[in-house]
């Protein structure tokens, strides 16, 4: 006995040993009997059903030396294949006491990838903006060149705009998925990096060039630096923190569905 599930991103059957979702459809085939058994779940919608019901049928007819035997039942399946759709729809049943709001596979890993994206680089900003800490210190005050201070800025804007793709990306599936902390949280997320760019848009602006400053070499109290810092971090930290629980919870949750 085989299980086979219909994949909507590659528009083709895949084999399917362990999960069933909801919205899923998928088929059995009974190789002694040879029948193939078709099943599909509540919330599958009928598109997704007709694609699916043309490409079995299609499978079949190129094939008509199997001999294959192709049945479409609504409920009361043999024994054997009832036992291992309940089986495989464990974790859907679940989804009822643990709350899953995400139904279909693609969203799942879409959403996984982008979290991550969208935890990693602002943690990547962080270390970008932190490395004005290694510039050269002159009585107290940094010292840094114009070229090495604009590509400071530049790439701290390109990782905030990353950053706020992969929100986005956040926010779509949210929407798609009605999950609301996933929406609440892209929103923020994305709210902060539109403030930080703009921040950043400022440019040589930022600072309050001490003293001896020229148009090729900056000098910079360490306080504001340091303060500047501070800025950035708080800021991070405001969509960071939610989005790291969220991950953690989010992989704890799905993680048989992401890998």
């Amino acid at each position: 006995m085989k299980t086979f599930r219909f994949d909507d991103s590659k528009s083709q059957w895949v084999e399917e040993k362990e999960h069933l979702l909801s919205q899923d459809i998928c088929i059995f085939l009974d190789d002694e009997q040879e029948i193939i058994y078709l099943w599909k779940g509540v919330k599958t919608s009928k598109k997704r059903f007709k694609k699916a019901y043309q490409q079995i049928k299609e499978l079949i007819s190129n094939f008509p030396e199997l001999n294959l035997h192709f049945m479409m039942v609504e409920e009361n399946f043999p024994i054997q294949i009832q036992e291992k759709l309940d089986s495989m729809l464990e974790q859907a049943m679940k989804e009822r006491s643990s709350v899953l709001l995400f139904s279909r596979f693609i969203t799942i890993r879409i959403y996984f990838i982008s979290l991550l994206g969208a935890i990693i680089f602002p943690i990547l900003n962080i270390l970008n903006l932190s490395t004005s800490l290694l510039w050269t210190t002159s009585d107290g005050n940094y010292e840094v060149t114009n070229k090495i201070f604009h590509l400071w800025i530049i790439y701290s804007k390109i990782l905030i705009m990353i950053t706020s793709i992969f929100f986005l990306i956040n926010l779509i599936i949210g929407i798609i998925e009605v999950e609301n902390q996933a929406i609440v949280f892209s929103i923020a997320g994305l709210l902060v990096c539109v403030g930080l760019f703009i921040y950043l848009d400022f440019d040589i602006y930022l600072f309050l060039f001490q003293e001896g400053s020229t148009l090729t070499n900056y000098i910079i109290l360490k306080r504001d630096i340091l303060f500047f810092l501070l800025i950035n971090i708080f800021s991070i930290s405001v969509f960071q923190i939610p989005n790291f629980y969220k991950f953690i919870s989010f992989l704890k949750k799905y993680r048989k569905f992401i890998f």
